[in-house]
């Protein structure tokens, strides 16, 4: 099998892989990317619409086997709950067909490809191309789990300490919201407000329940009651996780055929810390969970403390992932 490094292929050329090819082609990170999709028109659309971007990047619709070459593959395709499903068991049951649908269109892949699934339900799916693809290592395979549900904590943290403490505080650090998107959990026992722990804060703890407002997808929810989809912020997350794995396969590349000090210097000081959607071995099932990312994917797992609540919380979280996934199996 032929690997073509530097290509990003996207499964999936509506609203949101149309977004994240967009904003990829300013960012001049990739080489090649690739648009997939069943549909030939919209796929074809996409592209002469993108190929006006002045990039540095060469983009062109792509097939199914050429997006299994690729170094990463973003999937966006998914099929959204309908009027026809009777229950939740027969979307996950839809949702499982179009996946495997696609890997087995998408085989045989290399073992050095990198998947990031987008797609609801992020960790049905995660877990499934991982049992699908058994020789590629898991740590390849990932979704963006609560990426955006973190960053809307970090956020209204930072907003929350500047107008309530006569200072700004020196550091927001360690702050996490795990689970799933539906089901996320904020792991305040872990989280660090200016040195000290965001558990022990009067201000913080007064203020739980509109916190967890602000980590759901409620946003999400006003976003799609007024224009039906809600697809930047989700472009914008996925964007800047291909961009600082991409960008850091190419410095080590570099580095390797001997770049500059001042080239090796635009490097980040250490791999960044993104919650994403894998698979944690202590649960046996995937999840949304702090993880450092490099070039290859998921270099390692963040290891934080939970309080008694939030391991109950994770403890439903992981119930019912295990559930839906056994669910779109049955019969």
């Amino acid at each position: 099998m032929v690997h073509h490094p530097g290509r990003v292929s996207i499964i999936g050329a509506g609203t949101l892989g149309g977004t994240i090819a967009y904003s990829l082609l300013l960012a001049n990170t990739a080489k090649e990317i690739l648009l997939v999709d069943m549909s030939h028109n919209i796929v074809q659309g996409q592209v002469l619409d993108l190929a006006e971007v002045q990039s540095t990047t060469t983009i062109r619709a792509g097939t199914f086997k050429e997006a299994g070459q690729s170094t990463l593959v973003v999937l966006t395709a998914d099929t959204p709950p309908n009027d026809k499903d009777k229950n939740r068991q027969q979307w996950l049951k839809r949702s499982r067909h179009l996946l495997l649908s696609i890997a087995s269109s998408m085989s045989p892949v290399h073992s050095d490809i990198m998947i990031l699934v987008t797609s609801d339900p992020v960790d049905l799916y995660v877990q499934s191309l991982q049992s699908y693809f058994p020789h590629v290592s898991p740590n390849r395979i990932f979704g963006l789990g609560t990426t955006m549900a973190t960053d809307r904590l970090g956020v209204w943290l930072r907003d929350m300490m500047s107008t309530s403490a006569t200072t700004l505080p020196a550091e927001i650090a360690d702050v996490y919201c795990i689970g799933t998107q539906h089901s996320p959990v904020i792991a305040w026992q872990h989280a660090k407000v200016d040195g000290m722990p965001a558990s022990a804060l009067p201000n913080l703890i007064a203020q739980r329940d509109v916190c967890n407002k602000i980590v759901s997808n409620h946003r999400r929810y006003l976003i799609c009651e007024r224009k039906g989809k809600a697809w930047f912020g989700e472009a914008s997350a996925a964007t800047r996780l291909v961009n600082a794995i991409i960008k850091s396969s190419t410095t080590i590349a570099a580095a390797a055929y001997g770049a500059t000090a001042a080239a090796s210097a635009i490097a980040p000081a250490k791999n960044p810390v993104w919650v994403l959607s894998v698979n944690v071995p202590k649960y046996e099932c995937c999840l949304s969970w702090p993880a450092v990312i490099c070039d290859t994917g998921i270099k390692h797992l963040v290891d934080i403390p939970l309080s008694a609540d939030e391991q109950a919380q994770i403890s439903q979280v992981v119930e019912s992932n295990i559930a839906d996934f056994q669910a779109s199996f049955d019969n």
